[in-house]
């Protein structure tokens, strides 16, 4: 396809192409170009304007003398180097909108680009659905804590950690005694507003750099980073037992809850994340089987 003057184009069917750009969806800009460096406003489409904030009061004028300094930067950065690549460029700008753009350079006869046309599209509602999907990939939905995946994963990182600073991790496996009663006595609604306030307690309880997750049901655990002695899990272990001795008022229901804990020591109960979750579990049995509301530290059997 030969290349024919864009200027003569704009002049004869200017109009024509103010019409057909007027239902698109997606932001249009033309641009002018001078010297290859600087780009004034030919034409752009209710969403554009939109956008933009311009109006076509911007027709003919630089880009930098109707943005501010910092975005007229950035767009004469993307117009540059699109004029210098002499072919479509693609980019994805972050903003109040996320826009995936393409910048095409269109050239004369003689090889010269005049003029810049620029279609973006906003895929801000797209990019906001796959950052929900993701978290819902690594996240309880009910309490937005970590999930097993996630779990796992940091689990894995804490191992490295560990094998290499000499320090030990800790797995609490914690699960809420006689939860059942709650959602037989009061209803689902009131159980799982519980775990809500139970997350947030359990969160409480530990450092920012520790984390909570929900495994499921009443079941959560927490896994304690940078640890020099058992001790120390054996103090968080404490702290929880005690914050779950205040008065649980959920929904104007008022009642009272314990929960038994499991702790697991990472590199001595286990060289792996599942074992160690595992020995956590059968640690938590015992603390069951010994009474409930208290922690047990797992303990391999004897021969």
């Amino acid at each position: 396809m030969r290349k024919r003057e864009i200027e003569n184009l704009i002049h004869q069917y200017g109009d024509v192409l103010s019409c057909f750009f007027q239902y698109m969806s997606d932001m249009v800009f033309l641009m002018s170009v001078e010297e290859g460096t600087r780009f004034r406003y030919v034409l752009m489409n209710p969403p554009a304007m939109q956008a933009s904030r311009l109006t076509e009061e911007a027709y003919g004028k630089l880009i930098e003398e109707v943005n501010a300094d910092e975005k007229a930067a950035n767009l004469n950065s993307m117009y540059r180097e699109a004029v210098a690549s002499g072919k479509p460029t693609h980019y994805t700008t972050y903003g109040d909108i996320i826009g995936e753009s393409v910048l095409t350079p269109i050239f004369n006869s003689e090889g010269v680009c005049t003029h810049v046309f620029a279609v973006t599209r906003d895929i801000t509602e797209r990019k906001q659905l796959e950052s929900q999907l993701e978290f819902m990939a690594y996240h309880d939905v009910l309490t937005g804590l970590p999930n097993r995946r996630l779990l796992l994963d940091r689990m894995q990182q804490a191992m490295s950690q560990a094998t290499r600073t000499g320090e030990r991790i800790a797995v609490l496996y914690l699960d809420c005694d006689y939860f059942k009663e709650i959602n037989d006595t009061w209803g689902h609604d009131v159980g799982d507003e519980f775990l809500r306030v139970l997350a947030k307690r359990l969160t409480s309880c530990v450092r920012d750099a520790d984390t909570v997750a929900r495994l499921g049901g009443d079941e959560f655990v927490l896994l304690l980073t940078s640890l020099d002695t058992a001790e120390e899990a054996a103090k968080v272990a404490s702290r929880v037992l005690e914050t779950l001795k205040k008065p649980w008022v959920i929904q104007q229901q008022r009642f009272h809850l314990t929960m038994s804990i499991g702790i697991a020591i990472y590199p001595n109960d286990g060289p792996d994340s599942s074992q160690l979750l595992r020995h956590a579990d059968k640690a938590l049995y015992r603390a069951k089987e010994a009474g409930r509301n208290q922690f047990c530290f797992y303990s391999a059997p004897t021969e």
